[in-house]
Formats: C-alpha cells, sequence, structure tokens
C-alpha cells in the first residue's frame, strides 16, 4: 500500500493498531512512522523497518493517516504544534484516540477543516478482541473510511456512530471492560470464600464469562429469556439473582455507564475551555 501512516504517541492502544498492521500488512514498514517523546518505547519495534520521527511535525509532514494517540491532556500542545508547523494538511486523516474530544474541537485546535475520524477503542484491542466506534467528519472520504476502520476491524470489531452518540458510547465499549473485569474478580474472590482451590479458578472463571457472551451473541435469546434458562424456581441461581438485586447490582451497572457518560461531557468541556 502507498499511503503512510503516523503513530503520534506509542502507548498500548497505538501498539495494538500496529499489532494489526503487522500481521495484516496493510501498510509496508518504510511507510509507518512512529513518534514518542519517551524513545524506550520504540524498544519493542527494533526488528521493524518503521520510520521514527524527531517531533510531531516531521512525522505528521511524513504521512497521509495520522493516529493521534497521546494522552488527551497532550492533546492541545500536540495540536498547537502541527497548527504552528505551517504543514499543509490537505490531503491528510486524523484519527483521535481521546475520549470527549469532538472532530469539531480538533478541527478549532488546528485552525482549519481537514479529514478526522474520531475513535473510540477498548483495551481488549490489546489480545484482538478490541471493539472501536468510528465517527468520521465530512471532510473523510469513503475510501479513507475504509482503510480507518480496517485498522481497527484488523484488532477486532468497528462500527460507525454518530457525533453525538460518541460519549455516551464510552460507558458501553470503552469503560466497561473495567465492569467486567471487576465482576470477574469478583467471583474469583467469592471462589476463594467458598473453599476453592485458586488454582485454575481463574481461567474457568473467565471460560464462563467468555461462554456466557457466546450464548448471547449465538441462541438468539434475550439475556432476559437466558436468566430463565439458567433460573430454576426455588434454586440456587434464584437465590444468587435475589442477593444480586438486593445489593443493587444492575442499578450499579446503570449508574456507573450514566457517570461515565457525564464524566466524558466534563472532559469534553474541559478541553473545549481550555483552547
Amino acid at each position: 500500500m502507498k499511503n503512510k501512516i503516523a503513530f503520534v504517541g506509542v502507548g498500548n492502544m497505538a501498539s495494538a493498531i500496529l499489532g494489526g498492521i503487522v500481521a495484516a500488512g496493510s501498510f509496508n514498514p518504510e511507510n509507518i512512522c512512529l513518534f514518542d517523546k519517551i524513545p524506550s518505547q520504540y524498544e519493542k519495534y527494533s526488528n521493524y523497518s518503521f520510520v521514527k520521527a524527531a517531533t510531531v511535525t516531521e512525522a505528521v509532514d511524513f504521512s497521509d493517516f495520522i493516529v493521534l494517540a497521546v494522552k488527551p491532556q497532550n492533546y492541545k500542545d500536540v495540536l498547537t504544534e502541527i497548527k504552528e508547523s505551517g504543514i499543509i494538511l490537505d490531503g491528510k486523516v486524523f484519527i483521535s484516540l481521546a475520549a470527549g474530544i469532538s472532530t469539531e474541537t480538533i478541527e478549532q485546535c488546528l485552525e482549519k477543516n481537514v479529514a478526522i475520524v474520531r475513535t473510540m477503542p477498548n483495551t481488549p484491542m490489546l489480545v484482538g478482541y478490541g471493539v472501536t466506534a468510528l465517527c468520521p467528519n465530512a471532510l473523510v472520504s469513503d475510501e479513507a473510511l475504509e482503510t480507518v476502520r480496517g485498522l481497527f476491524a484488523s484488532r477486532g470489531t468497528a462500527f460507525l456512530l454518530p457525533e453525538d452518540k460518541m460519549n455516551p458510547i464510552i460507558s458501553v465499549t470503552g469503560s466497561s471492560p473495567a465492569y467486567i473485569y471487576k465482576m470477574i474478580e469478583a467471583l474469583y474472590e467469592g471462589a476463594l470464600s467458598e473453599g476453592i482451590d485458586p488454582d485454575g479458578i481463574l481461567e474457568v472463571i473467565c471460560d464462563t464469562v467468555i461462554g456466557s457472551a457466546q450464548m448471547v451473541k449465538e441462541s438468539g435469546k434475550t439475556p432476559g429469556e437466558l436468566i430463565k434458562m439458567v433460573t430454576s424456581p426455588r434454586g440456587t441461581t434464584e437465590k444468587a439473582m435475589i442477593a444480586l438485586e438486593e445489593h443493587g447490582f444492575s442499578d450499579g451497572i446503570k449508574d456507573a455507564m450514566h457517570r461515565c457518560t457525564i464524566r466524558a461531557e466534563e472532559l469534553a468541556k474541559e478541553f473545549r475551555d481550555s483552547i
């Protein structure tokens, strides 16, 4: 592929996308550029002929696609550096990984109408089971969007959303792995408290979670219908479900999601107010 891609920031999420690119061969190694202020981030790619940029400006100038994979608190500085560089941005596509930062806000920072795909990936991308929401602005061509979608689809599932749903989706896919990890942690601790040998039990719990999710995907039944399949009247599962509701399990998850969305909106406002 003739297109060139740069990663501004080479942390975990960038590494996950890079893993998909390498596996799929979607970009030639010499067409992949990395920039990170921490040189040790390059060490894991010592066996690849990736270009190492000395500055953000150099990385952007090199590339057709630019993955902005820095922390949200560093976005303003990076975008300001790009704006002040005077680089011609026409034809380039910016791919944002930051929660709460809209395509319009990025355009305001750059003081230019540019092609931007806002994304919300999640950490299971690191093991090839990610879920990523994509939101292109009006300047992104169908061909460019398909290229970006392919980057994320190579590490899981990628789907399109309108801009006004990009903050709420964080609670559904972006932050939700943490809820599930918390449930797994509770199941593990509960197993130990029931006197079960810890050796291998975490893997058993994870397989149970995976199998349950697969049942939801493949059975054609709703989660409520599947709960009824497991829950016999006056049986063990019924007692367990009563306990969960007594402790507000469902309401706790919903409240967690709502607070997540509120925080995303707060972060968006904080960033807008800072520019």
